[in-house]
């Protein structure tokens, strides 16, 4: 395996976030599976490596590199939460130095750990070495996406497994639909029509499932982006009347993807406000369908949901 270089990545909107130095130990609460149970972290081996690196060609990927010898788990406990809390904004890729140390070596990591931020299959900052606080990993990882769809990669990760809640799941064994499985890997593979309508056809089947409504709500978004310039857009909805449906709700679009919900959904709230009839029909309808995609746990859904409502009436 060729070893990557940080000089090598210079597409157009790259910044350097190795800015992010070393600081004291987190103490991070455990892991926790993200919506559904899934989760978005994988451990790397030789095998598996470059394939995972690929997938940053349509979605980011953090690589972390460690060993039990690093004395960082709470580092990588706090990454493991926020990875799966993301539910595929990016994909953690975990390498044990000590059970590969070919992949530390081609990457010429000299200490551990050590995070690297990947798109376009590029590191796009120099190794970032030392334990992070859980607030550097979580300006880290917004930087990251923020990046990502300055970039054009919009993309979301499908999750690599599905986390049991309790021992009797684990013996009943995977509630995943199958047919979910197969939409992810659409997903992943940039067929984005092609899981909007397997989503489809899963919730004509059970109606109002919050986890579908979610998925496709998600897939929706990324159908709408495919192709497009995120930068334009966003420039497009700054210049654009507030009434300019079309602009506002794809500069949203972006927003909610660049992980700041809060802005997409007072954005469309904007749209509402100046719009009658069809247009503000349309979008709420967005707005409600952003609401479902990320989530209502999101902290940004309850008090947009209260703008809504003093929006309509």
């Amino acid at each position: 395996m060729e070893a990557m270089s940080a000089e090598s990545f210079n597409r157009p909107g790259a910044v350097d976030l190795s800015g992010l130095t070393a600081a004291a130990q987190s103490t991070a609460a455990p892991a926790a599976p993200g919506p559904g149970g899934s989760s978005w972290v994988v451990v790397a081996d030789e095998k598996n490596f470059n394939e995972l690196i690929g997938r940053s060609m349509q979605h980011p990927v953090l690589l972390e590199l460690t060993s039990a010898k690093a004395n960082a788990q709470a580092m990588s406990d706090e990454l493991d939460r926020l990875t799966n809390e993301a539910g595929g904004r990016w994909l953690l890729v975990r390498v044990d130095v000590d059970a590969t140390p070919q992949i530390a070596q081609a990457l010429r990591v000299q200490a551990v750990p050590t995070l690297l931020p990947i798109l376009a299959g590029q590191p796009v900052s120099q190794p970032i070495q030392g334990t992070l606080g859980a607030d550097q990993i979580k300006d880290l990882t917004e930087q990251i996406v923020q990046l990502a769809v300055a970039n054009g990669i919009t993309g979301r990760a499908a999750p690599v497994a599905t986390a049991p809640a309790a021992d009797e799941e684990a013996e009943q064994g995977p509630s995943v639909d199958p047919r979910t499985v197969e939409i992810e890997k659409m997903l992943d593979q940039g067929r984005y029509a092609d899981a909007v309508a397997g989503y489809d056809e899963l919730l004509a089947k059970t109606p109002g499932d919050a986890v579908l409504s979610a998925g496709r709500a998600g897939a929706a978004t990324l159908q709408r982006l495919d192709g497009k310039d995120p930068r334009a857009l966003l420039e497009a909805g700054e210049a654009a009347a507030p009434g300019d449906v079309d602009a506002q709700l794809a500069a949203a679009d972006v927003e909610l993807m660049g992980g700041d919900p809060a802005k997409a959904f007072n954005r469309i709230i904007g749209v509402i406000r100046v719009t009658r009839e069809e247009d503000r029909e349309r979008a709420r309808i967005r707005l409600l369908e952003l609401f479902e995609m990320v989530g209502n746990a999101d902290p940004a859904v309850a008090p947009a949901r209260r703008a809504l409502a003093a929006a309509l009436f």
